[in-house]
């Protein structure tokens, strides 16, 4: 059975995309994993970076996205099969169990549809909308299919990203050393807790068996992106992001992870390319900086808080 992880934060531009990639390329390139990945953000940015322009194109052309499992809520439709499941534009020797589940920018719109349409009892109803991806992953039997299951959420925690948490085991929170990370993420760990889990696990009592449902969803922990360097500071960082990084070590504990993913021009210009930093480690940019070494002993800290789940 495959482990299900959610890459959440409400905030933007904080490298959640970046990190769900990198992630689960460091997966499959490391550890031999074969690795599902779920573009659960309208805004298409991983299926883009998986799959190219061209790729993603085509992929939405032949309706092979995620905003079809939605659908049969939306209305009259069949759940799609394992036909959704691409490939990726990825070197295959490095990356051969890569695979991906694109958006498109109608999941928007998808979003907002699901938020307003009802099917019979209010109650069977809720919970049906909020488990269309656990039953997709039930009706394909896909969990049996990988080792891993990533979703990349949208920066909302609206109906999309609780299916994506409705079925995840864990979650992982990318954060930026800030003031507003500071109070965001506990905010977020709560949501999820007494919230969205809380909430499910209600609805589930009264609403048809989901084998996929997860009803605590734990947290992987809190991952650090585009950390500020400064060569002279005693930390290495600046001294602002040295501040808040002290304030979330305080919060988080064991809970934050390590080692922390420095900010780069580098990481940007991979993801432009379309390829995982671990394939630009003879860059100045990416290799001249170890931050290829830095990611792949992030996915190796993750891939251990998550097998333990």
């Amino acid at each position: 059975m495959a482990k299900r992880i959610s890459v959440i934060n409400f905030k933007g531009g904080v490298g959640k995309t970046t990190l769900a990639f990198n992630l689960a390329a460091g997966l499959v390139r490391y550890h031999k994993a074969r690795v599902l990945l779920m573009d659960m953000d309208h805004q298409s940015s991983l299926s883009i970076v998986c799959m190219g322009g061209t790729g993603w194109q085509s992929a939405i052309a032949a309706k092979k996205t995620v905003n079809e499992v939605f659908k049969p809520f939306i209305s009259p439709s069949t759940m799609p099969g394992t036909g959704i499941i691409c490939g990726t534009s990825l070197n295959q020797n490095l990356y051969p169990g890569l695979k991906i589940v694109p958006a498109s920018l109608q999941l928007d719109d998808t979003e907002i549809e699901l938020t307003a349409s009802h099917q019979g009892n209010a109650i069977h109803s809720e919970w049906d909308k909020r488990t269309l991806i656990c039953r997709w992953i039930e009706e394909t039997a896909i969990d049996d299919k990988f080792d891993y299951i990533i979703f990349d959420c949208p920066p909302a925690t609206k109906i999309v990203s609780q299916n994506a948490i409705a079925a995840s085991h864990g979650y992982i929170i990318p954060v930026i050393p800030e003031a507003v990370m500071e109070r965001g993420a506990p905010h977020l760990r709560n949501m999820i807790g007494a919230g969205i889990d809380t909430r499910l696990k209600a609805l589930a009592t009264m609403g048809t068996p989901r084998p996929m449902h997860v009803a605590d969803t734990k947290l992987v922990g809190v991952a650090v992106t585009r950390i500020e360097t400064h060569g002279p500071a005693a930390s290495g960082y600046t001294d602002d992001h040295t501040q808040h990084l002290g304030s979330l070590s305080r919060q988080w504990g064991s809970g934050l992870v390590q080692p922390y993913i420095e900010k780069g021009t580098g990481i940007s210009q991979a993801m432009a390319a379309g390829v995982p930093v671990y394939d630009r480690s003879n860059t100045q940019n990416i290799g001249g900086r170890g931050i290829h070494t830095l990611y792949r002993n992030l996915t190796t800290a993750l891939k251990t808080r998550i097998d333990a789940i």
